[in-house]
Parts: structure tokens; C-alpha cells; sequence
């Protein structure tokens, strides 16, 4: 029985290809979560819900900030990699590595200087949150540079080292400084918290370079790089447009929550967004895996092995997220004040509804992967500023009159829309079904 495992996974097929990558970013996001999930556990005991509530307000607009200068180049990336790594356009896969990298630290460089004038300003320098945004300065060009260089890694079909400086070293490492550091003079501070997530960014980043390189054999170096500059803007702006909406779609309720309730009512739904991001673990290692595979797939014109992979991966996710969420639907309560202490407790309903919402996603299967891969990422965009624009209309409503409980249904209304788009625009434009029914389908046939 293991020798004929062993036999299958050493195939080149989709299959033990799929297995082996899923299998592998399995630990990795795993063990990643896991330490992700204990930074919270670590920052809401050591900081209370006030103060976690700040540090919440502080990453929403560091992450905002990631935007520009990310601009979809992670996404871009991995697909622009994975193409030439399949056709052998060595010139081109290094072209794009530097075009990507001289443009995200441009931008970076002018953000940063940015935020740094509105602070100086506005006379904000002595503020809890201005004290835990001057970290993101530093963490803005440090983020962006860890995720081009792990998207690259990804686009050589490395996807399992791809995904361990980001996904696993840079929580693990945040989580070992949270416990040695307050064990000496300095007190736990939204700002201490975010200097020492600066640190272990960086860590990551150097790793993360130092596989890339490894990544870039002697046929790779030897050819000088090609670039393609306007065709890359004009495929990364719609792609920023979409990531960025999809940021502020995740970090809009925070910061609404943050003008209109309580900053302790922040933290609590903080905790609760934090571990529905445990329970979407099952998406985020679907689409990371499924990235440069659809993309391998489309360039080679295998459309039969495509349908086939859509099928499997949204049963995969749909499975995993029901597993997931059903400790939380049975005894969610307990759960939060056992973990996080007993004033978060009340999350409970709000997380409820946050895993609907990740429910939906994996329902709908990887339709964002699916057309951003294949040249659709327009369509990606338009779904995801309908979405945003729902959200916008109703979150200030139900915020005011249900406080974090409006802030989960908001994001439930604006998932379900986001996805029933793109699932159109995949039937549609390419004649491939993403969502869990192509797998039912294929299970009872």
C-alpha cells in the first residue's frame, strides 16, 4: 500500500501533483495558522480589548497601505512566472522579478513618506495609534517585498517553499518575540507589539530571498531579462483595484467599528475575524495552491485536466471549512473565553456569521483564481467593486443598529454578492464551473 503511494505521488499528473501541493501547504498553512492564531491569543491577553482594539485600527491601515504597494503584483507574479517557468522564457521570468520589485519599492518609498508627513502634520506622534502605525513605515515595503518574493517561488512551481517564509516563519517568529520580550522590562504596548511584527518580517523576507535565489538556476541567470512594462501595468492596475477592494471590504467593518462603537468592541470582533480566519484556512491554501497550477494549466491548453482540478478543489474547500466551523456553531462561547478570556465571549455570534460567510466562499470554489490566471482579471475587479459598493451602503446602517452583529451580516450580503459574479463571469466567458456542484456532479457520476 505505501509503495504504490509512493509510486503515484512520483507521477508528474495533476493528480499527485494536486496531492503533493495541497499535502505540503497543509503543514505549512497549518503550522502558520496555528502560530497566527496564538499571536492573537498572546495580544488580546496581553493587551485587554481596549488596547487590542488599537492594534486592530493600527494593522487595517498598515494593511490599506499594502495596497499600492502590492499593486497586484504578487498575483501578477505568480501567473506571469508560472507562464514563462512552463515555456522557458527566462528572460522573462526575470524581467518581470525586477519590474515588480523596482516598481512596489517606488510606491513603497512614497507611502511611507506619506504617512509619516500626516502624522507629523496633525501633531498625532504621541497618540496610542499614531505610536503603533509608526512600525508601519518599516512593515509596508518589508510586506510587499516578502510577498513578490514568495509569489515567484510559487510561480516556479515551488509551491510549498513559497509559502513558508510568509504563511509559516513570519507568525512563528512574531509569536517567539511576543513571549520573550515582556518577559523583561518593557510592558506590552500596541506599539511594542507592532515593532516586534516589523522584526519578524523582515526575518521572513531574508529567508524568503534566499530561496528565491536558490530558485534561480544557472539557465535562469544566464539570459538577460526581458520586460514588458505597459502589458504588466495594464494587467496589475485592474488586479490592484481588486486586491485593494478586497482589503478595504476586510478592514472596512474594523475601521467603521473603530468611528461608531467602542474600540473594546473592536477588539472583540477583532478576536472574532481573527479566528474565522483559522476556519478559512481550507480557501487560503486552495487558492495559493491553485494559483500556479491554473495558471500552468491555461498556458498548456489542458482544459480537461482544468475542469477536473476546479471539481476536486471546491469539494476540498467546502469540506474543510464545514469541519472547521462546527466547534464554533456548537460551542463557540466557551471556546472564545477559554482562549481569548472571558470579555470576548460575545463574539461568539458575530464569528457564527463570518463562518457563513467563508462558507459561501468555498461554496462558489476558486472563481477569482480561475479568471485572474486566465486573463480575466477585470471581471475580478468589476465583481469586487459591486461588492464593496453593498458594503458601503449597508455596513454604516447595520453597524449603528446591531454594532459588530451589523458588521458580520454585512460581510455575509457583500460575500455572497462577490462570489455569484464571478461564478457568471466563469460560465460565461471560459465555460468552466468553479463552484461545489461541478463536484457533486463528478462524485455521482
Amino acid at each position: 500500500m505505501i509503495n504504490r503511494l509512493r509510486d503515484y505521488l512520483a507521477r508528474d499528473s495533476l493528480g499527485p501533483t494536486l496531492a503533493k501541493a495541497i499535502t505540503g501547504s497543509a503543514g505549512i498553512r497549518v503550522v502558520g495558522l496555528a502560530f497566527g492564531f496564538l499571536v492573537g491569543v498572546q495580544l488580546a491577553r496581553g493587551l485587554g480589548a481596549e488596547g487590542y482594539g488599537v492594534y486592530g485600527l493600527a494593522m487595517s491601515i498598515i494593511a490599506l497601505l499594502t495596497v499600492p504597494t502590492e499593486f497586484g503584483f504578487p498575483q501578477l507574479v505568480t501567473r506571469e512566472v508560472a507562464a514563462a517557468y512552463a515555456n522557458e522564457q527566462w528572460g522573462r521570468l526575470r524581467g518581470v522579478l525586477r519590474w515588480a520589485t523596482r516598481a512596489s519599492m517606488t510606491i513603497a518609498a512614497f507611502v511611507g513618506l506619506c504617512l509619516l508627513a500626516w502624522l507629523i502634520w496633525n501633531g498625532e506622534l504621541q497618540g496610542a495609534l499614531a505610536k503603533a502605525l509608526l512600525p508601519g513605515i518599516a512593515l509596508v515595503p518589508v510586506v510587499a517585498l516578502l510577498s513578490i518574493h514568495s509569489a515567484a517561488l510559487r510561480g516556479t512551481q515551488q509551491i510549498i517553499r513559497g509559502q513558508f517564509a510568509e504563511a509559516a516563519l513570519r507568525p512563528g517568529l512574531h509569536s517567539l518575540l511576543l513571549f520573550g520580550v515582556p518577559l523583561g522590562l518593557f510592558p506590552m504596548t500596541p506599539a511594542l507589539a507592532m515593532w516586534l511584527g516589523v522584526i519578524a518580517a523582515t526575518v521572513s523576507l531574508m529567508v524568503a530571498h534566499r530561496l528565491l535565489m536558490r530558485a534561480m538556476t544557472p539557465k535562469v541567470r544566464a539570459n538577460e531579462p526581458e520586460t514588458s512594462s505597459r502589458q504588466w501595468w495594464f494587467s496589475a492596475i485592474p488586479m490592484a483595484m481588486t486586491e485593494g477592494m478586497r482589503l478595504l471590504q476586510s478592514h472596512l467593518l474594523i475601521l467603521l467599528l473603530g468611528a461608531m462603537v467602542s474600540v473594546a468592541e473592536v477588539g472583540v470582533f477583532r478576536v472574532a475575524a481573527s479566528t474565522t480566519a483559522l476556519v478559512a484556512m481550507p480557501l487560503t491554501l486552495f487558492n495559493i495552491v491553485s494559483m500556479p497550477l491554473v495558471a500552468k494549466l491555461h498556458a498548456t491548453q489542458q482544459r480537461v485536466q482544468l475542469r477536473r482540478m476546479l471539481a476536486l478543489v471546491s469539494g476540498g474547500m467546502v469540506l474543510g471549512v464545514l469541519l472547521l466551523s462546527l466547534p464554533f456553531f456548537i460551542a463557540g462561547e466557551q471556546l472564545l473565553a477559554f482562549v481569548f478570556g472571558r470579555e470576548f465571549s460575545s463574539g461568539n455570534q458575530a464569528l457564527v456569521i463570518l463562518c457563513v460567510a467563508a462558507l459561501v466562499n468555498a461554496l462558489f470554489g476558486i472563481n477569482a483564481v480561475l479568471l485572474n490566471m486566465t486573463g480575466h482579471q477585470k471581471k475580478v475587479t468589476s465583481a469586487s467593486a459591486f461588492a464593496l459598493a453593498l458594503l458601503l451602503v449597508v455596513s454604516p446602517i447595520l453597524i449603528k443598529d446591531y454594532g459588530m452583529m451589523g458588521a458580520a451580516y454585512s460581510n455575509l450580503a457583500s460575500a455572497a454578492l462577490w462570489n455569484a459574479l464571478m461564478w457568471r463571469d466563469c460560465q460565461r466567458l471560459l465555460g468552466l464551473d468553479t463552484g461545489v456542484w461541478g463536484f457533486l456532479r463528478k462524485s455521482a457520476n
